[in-house]
């Protein structure tokens, strides 16, 4: 299955592009290469020319997908290796894969893990060419069904960190050592205003948190209206549209995105490249971005700072808190699907119930009671 790094490049077709090229990067014009010697594992192409082949095949899902595939297919040949008779891996029997989830639900694997690992050995029966796909299978598809039946498929969702909670946050910012468990001195101080930027420029933007720390500075600009984000890439645009959203300036300055952008920008003196970066203990920005996973653990220790349960929160509790405030404040479906980029009201849905549950129409106010 591919993951990581793509294999090595051979010698290029001096009639081809150049060997450090990346997809979709070849100049307008450029020829293709012409195949000028056979690679011996290939009867029709080049070496190189294969190369390229499995370099764009990678690109059509993330590169974590594909780590993600490759450790899903490695826990079924695990258990495949341990089961009496040692069931063959790839190409798997329909019973075989049936026989894996089920023995996943047991052990207590959340439907959602389940869905991808699915997923994933059918990925792999694809690559590998074949006959029968078991996915695919009637067995398979009915174990699935049953599995969904007895345990449900509700994802267990974090709490949204909607205005209120927002605010309470941010304003445990202004104590003394910014964060309430950590001493105080430059590094917390400059961590507080990245923090502060990072978590209204992630709440108002309705932004993902890949979307987040892959923002550049050059992404952002200060306008009279508010900030204007570039959003280059996200998970609903694979293929990298782009789209640009737009953040007002907030009613008061310690939750304004704005100026809390522009404060963090002149505090760490970035110019270019990422956005939001680490900070070490002795105060100084680093050059490389957050990791995904950073915005996390940044939303949990602001909000343990503040009070509240870090368990409830996550990366995620950002957007959802502001699809459920602005649900909350009558916005329309259509502008919140605008800003937060969803494709569908009805995935937009289970974020804004929640903001609507006590609307003026609720008929449980209607009923004389």
């Amino acid at each position: 299955m591919p993951s990581g790094p793509g294999p090595a490049v051979g010698p290029v077709d001096p009639a081809g592009p150049e060997r450090s090229r990346q997809p979709g990067a070849a100049p307008a014009g450029a020829a293709l290469p012409v195949p000028r010697e056979r690679d011996p594992d290939d009867g029709e192409l080049t070496a190189w020319l294969t190369g390229r082949v499995t370099d764009y095949a990678r690109a059509a899902r993330a590169a974590s997908t594909w780590k993600a595939y490759d450790a899903d297919l490695r826990h079924f040949r695990a258990w495949c290796a341990a089961q009496p008779g040692t069931p063959v891996a790839v190409p798997a029997s329909a019973l075989t894969v049936a026989g894996y989830l089920a023995a996943l639900a047991d052990a207590g694997y959340k439907p959602s893990t389940i869905r991808r690992r699915l997923a994933a050995l059918s990925v792999a029966h694809q690559l590998a060419k074949a006959p029968v796909n078991p996915a695919a299978s009637v067995e398979v598809a009915t174990v699935w069904d049953g599995i969904r039946r007895v345990h449900g498929v509700r994802p267990e969702r974090k709490a949204a960190l909607e205005t209120t909670l927002l605010t309470r946050v941010l304003a445990a910012l202004d104590e003394p050592d910014g964060t309430g468990a950590e001493p105080a001195g430059p590094a917390a101080a400059l961590a507080a205003v990245r923090d502060r930027a990072l978590l209204l420029v992630g709440f108002a933007g309705c932004l993902r948190r890949s979307e987040l720390v892959g923002l550049d500075v050059a992404d952002v600009e200060v306008t009279a209206d508010g900030l204007v984000l570039s959003v280059r890439s996200s998970k609903t645009d694979q293929q990298a549209a782009g789209a640009l959203v737009g953040v007002a300036y907030g009613s008061y300055r310690p939750t304004c995105p704005v100026r809390s952008w522009q404060a963090w920008t002149a505090a760490a003196r970035v110019e270019d490249g990422p956005a939001f970066r680490g900070i070490n203990r002795h105060g100084q920005v680093g050059a490389g971005r957050l990791h995904t996973s950073s915005v996390a653990r940044i939303v949990q220790r602001r909000a343990r700072a503040a009070g509240l349960d870090p368990a409830d929160f996550a990366g995620h509790s950002l957007r959802s808190g502001f699809a459920t405030a602005a649900a909350r404040a009558g916005a329309s479906d259509r502008a919140i699907m605008r800003q937060g980029r969803w494709r569908s009201a009805s995935s937009l849905d289970s974020y804004v119930r929640a903001g609507r549950l006590f609307d003026r129409d609720n008929p449980s106010s209607q009923v004389g009671l």
